[in-house]
């Protein structure tokens, strides 16, 4: 097994909190809404196509409160209560800063919104990236194996010279189809440890 150099996280639910039931029970305001997503997922298939930049968050909005029959006002206070529920994770940000004082180079690969990245890309974590992929900036998603491939391109990597770090199995299993070393990420403590042990 070739030495790790590159590690790759994914955003939401490693390095930012992403916790759909919190996010859910949390919401104060029409409760259509909620049972709405309860009943369909974020948005069914609307959300894909938010995180593939093809479609704004205007539009989603449109779409997802006609479907529900709601006021459109409601539907964007849902939206921006999950991106409000958006945290850091300081057990990660911790982790980051020391792998970027070792010296591996880091980078961040999501599926994500312009609108929730614009959001997130000035908080100083950020700043340890040494280069970033965002699904709505590409047009491209994970776990489609052309967004891997982009980043790999992009920034001259070797696929097993890399770690990826990711909170969903298909995202997982889609990297190491191309031999990159990859986890799935759970917050936890043996997680951390694990990467750690990893990266010796």
């Amino acid at each position: 097994m070739s030495e790790i150099k590159n590690v790759i996280f994914d955003l939401g639910g490693v390095v930012v909190k992403w916790e759909p039931m919190n996010v859910l029970h949390s919401f104060k305001g029409d409760r259509a809404i909620v049972e709405y997503v309860r009943k369909n997922g974020f948005f069914s298939g609307y959300w894909r196509d938010f995180d593939r930049g093809v479609m704004s968050q205007a539009e989603l909005v449109r779409r997802t409160a006609a479907e529900i029959g709601c006021p459109e006002e409601s539907c964007e206070a849902f939206v921006m209560h999950i991106l409000h529920s958006l945290s850091p994770m300081e057990e990660t940000e911790e982790l980051i800063r020391e792998l970027s004082a070792r010296g591996f180079k880091l980078y961040c690969l999501s599926n994500m919104s312009v609108e929730f990245y614009d959001y997130l890309k000035t908080r100083e974590v950020f700043r340890y990236f040494d280069g970033q992929i965002i699904s709505a900036l590409e047009r491209m998603v994970k776990p489609n194996r052309e967004i891997y491939e982009l980043l790999l391109n992009r920034f001259h990597l070797r696929a097993e010279d890399c770690l990826f770090i990711d909170d969903l199995q298909a995202n997982v299993d889609a990297a190491k189809e191309l031999g990159i070393q990859a986890v799935r990420f759970t917050p936890c403590r043996e997680m951390y440890d694990l990467i750690r042990e990893k990266l010796r």
